[in-house]
């Protein structure tokens, strides 16, 4: 069956796909195995999403949402709750969380024992300790109209669940990662 439009329904969003780089920094082409599968797109449709409008840059998760090809090109179609935050531009750090989300730049890990034995990057321990970056602006409960705010400001450091969130590196190879404020576990200081 041939595909012409797509109208979601309910809160979903029609998404087009960024194109997944092919190309290293320094110009060398990647097999198709190597390229990383692209996370952004532009809304094109956004149903009765409450927070998202035609023309949004967006960022979700790798695992949302169900793919579709339409006329040679990839787009996605995600439910509002599944997009991660609205970005303008290539850094990361530039991310506007959406709804309960914070974005949090990820302490570095350890990359020595304390008797002084360098760690592999495969042994080295999870962070789980990070700086907020940016803080959405609440989850707005069905019966509802107004976002509840989150009780974390951007600048604070928190301690968060190990297994949570979606990670990203930013420029100058910077790891953030965007979590749920329930993924916070205690503030640190």
């Amino acid at each position: 069956m041939q595909i012409k439009t797509v109208a979601p329904l309910g809160e979903r969003v029609f998404v087009k796909v960024v194109e997944a780089e092919q190309k290293t920094q320094g110009g060398i082409l990647l097999p198709s195995s190597a390229q990383k599968r692209p996370t952004q797109g532009e809304v094109v449709n956004a149903g009765t999403a409450k927070a998202l409008k035609k023309g949004d840059k967006v960022v979700y998760s790798k695992y949302a949402g169900t793919e579709i090809e339409l006329q040679s090109e990839d787009f996605v179609i995600l439910k509002e709750d599944d997009v991660i935050g609205l970005i303008n531009g290539d850094d990361i750090a530039t991310l506007r969380p959406c709804q309960d989300r914070l974005l949090v730049e990820m302490q570095e890990a350890a990359s020595k024992t304390a008797g002084g034995l360098l760690l592999t990057e495969s042994s080295q321990e999870k962070p789980t300790i990070g700086r907020v970056v940016a803080v959405g602006p609440g989850r707005v409960e069905e019966e509802s109209t107004e976002a509840t705010p989150l009780g974390v400001e951007a600048g604070a450091t928190v301690l968060y669940s190990k297994y949570s969130g979606t990670e990203f590196e930013g420029a100058e190879g910077k790891k953030y990662i965007v979590i749920r404020e329930a993924d916070i576990l205690a503030l640190v200081a």
